[in-house]
């Protein structure tokens, strides 16, 4: 009788996910994280999101690389004037997005320097395991990075 093999994978792994409630402009938040944190958020073109329907949603989007801890961080917004991102956690206002050999101690200090910003309500952590969808979301962030950061900047000047 041939033995049955089976393997857990963990699609996510390298990925943590915090979510944020905040009444915050992008903008602001992004300001206040970048203050807090000591990094540099930058505003790049929305995350355009094609829901199942074909209907298109756009999401203001940031993006920061830690060279140091070779990391990246996305703050993405939750909401449009379409729709939800994720629309199973309509009560978060943000996504904070960790990629790439983040330490638990790391995303903790993310936690509680977040949570002292003035007008954060909340920030949670998620399994991204327990997001429906998560792997579409993971895809359409990683293309948008590589189509505004990893392209050359002469490309990036012509097409816009």
């Amino acid at each position: 009788m041939a033995k049955k093999l089976s393997a857990n994978i963990d699609y996510f792994e390298g990925y943590q996910l915090l979510g944020i409630v905040s009444q915050l402009k992008d903008y602001s938040l992004a300001y206040f994280l970048n203050d807090k944190l000591d990094i540099d958020l930058k505003k790049y073109e929305n995350l355009d999101f094609y829901d199942s329907e074909g209907q298109n949603h756009s999401f203001s989007w940031y993006f920061y690389e830690d060279e140091q801890m070779s990391a990246k961080l996305y703050l993405i917004s939750n909401s449009s004037k379409t729709g939800k991102l994720v629309p199973g956690k309509k009560e978060l206002d943000y996504f904070l997005l960790l990629k790439d050999f983040i330490s638990d101690q790391y995303v903790n200090s993310i936690l509680s320097k977040s949570r002292e910003i003035q007008n954060v309500l909340a920030v949670f952590k998620f399994d991204l395991n327990n997001i429906k969808n998560a792997n579409v979301l993971i895809e359409n962030i990683e293309l948008n990075e590589i189509n505004l950061i990893s392209r050359p900047k002469s490309q990036i000047k012509k097409n816009t």
